[in-house]
């Protein structure tokens, strides 16, 4: 009976030093500890939210540094070229697009590295700001892009691929047009208010000068009530595209911090020069992608 109740005894102890080597090791790589599993998901997801505050995975994103010469206003920069393959539009109908990156000697890049989890974020919009799409192209293994596109009304487009390869990022840019006849849009007068699909979405900024990091604050509301339930988008909560007019050169802008329970999407810009911008905003909410639209003037 003595010698009995030792081996329980060493076995009980064995399987205490076990627990605690677990619950190292776990805490060590991330996983859950010892002292966190008395909590249930609810409340582990609660604390989480306390300890981060206003810190997501908004401020995780990282930017590759832009490469010389891109901005959106021309088809080539640093040593590589964008190629469009495209029939000649007609407006309304569904066509099939083919890009292409191509190096100084002709050939095309197949390497290409994620940027808000896609490989390239295609952007069109006409040349008065109006029928702005965000599009990403898939990718083949012979380095064509290929995108179904439908362009709704007459008029010229900037078509601007942004990719990132070999640690740079590339905004190349290229012309179509529509024919027929063309209805151009004014471009609002700057405001700090946006409505879109039934969200009100108002923006927070102090006097944007060019050549300096401005912040730009977004708050999301429905009903006048802060969308307390944004959802991921491209790995963060928000995108942010700027357009300057009148030669549309482009501005991606990454999040660098959101609150989500007040509805809020804070931005770090740095406009090139001076001049009225137009921004795009996006972000999801109740299943769908929604964009928002605002007017800004840079000193």
């Amino acid at each position: 009976m003595k010698f009995r109740k030792i081996a329980l005894a060493a076995a009980g102890a064995t399987l205490i030093i076990a627990a605690l080597l677990v619950s190292s090791l776990r805490s060590e790589s991330g996983g859950p500890s010892m002292s966190g599993m008395s909590m249930s998901p609810g409340e582990q997801a609660m604390n989480g939210e306390a300890m981060q505050g206003e810190k997501s995975m908004t401020a995780m994103q990282g930017m590759a540094p832009l490469a010389p010469g891109a901005d959106g206003t021309r088809t080539s920069a640093d040593g590589l070229a964008l190629e469009l393959d495209a029939a000649t539009p007609v407006a309304g109908q569904a066509e099939t697009w083919t890009l292409r990156v191509l190096d100084a000697e002709g050939m095309p890049v197949t390497h290409f590295e994620r940027d808000q989890t896609k490989l390239m974020h295609l952007i069109v919009v006409r040349d008065d700001f109006t029928g702005y799409q965000h599009l990403h192209p898939a990718l083949k293994p012979n380095g064509d892009f290929v995108v179904p596109v439908t362009l709704a009304q007459p008029g010229r487009y900037r078509v601007i691929a942004d990719f990132t390869t070999g640690g740079k990022r590339y905004p190349l840019g290229v012309d179509i047009t529509v024919p027929g006849k063309v209805k151009r849009v004014p471009m609002p007068s700057p405001s700090s208010t946006s409505s879109v699909d039934g969200f009100s979405v108002t923006s927070a900024h102090g006097a944007l000068k060019a050549g300096r990091e401005e912040q730009l604050t977004f708050s999301v509301a429905r009903s006048s009530r802060p969308v307390t339930d944004l959802q991921p988008y491209l790995g963060t909560y928000g995108h942010l595209v700027a357009l300057r007019k009148p030669d549309l050169a482009y501005s991606h802008i990454h999040p660098v911090a959101d609150d989500r329970r007040a509805g809020t999407i804070t931005f770090d810009a740095e406009f090139p020069a001076a001049g009225t911008y137009r921004l795009f905003l996006q972000f999801r909410a109740e299943g769908a992608v929604h964009t928002a639209s605002f007017t800004v003037d840079v000193e």
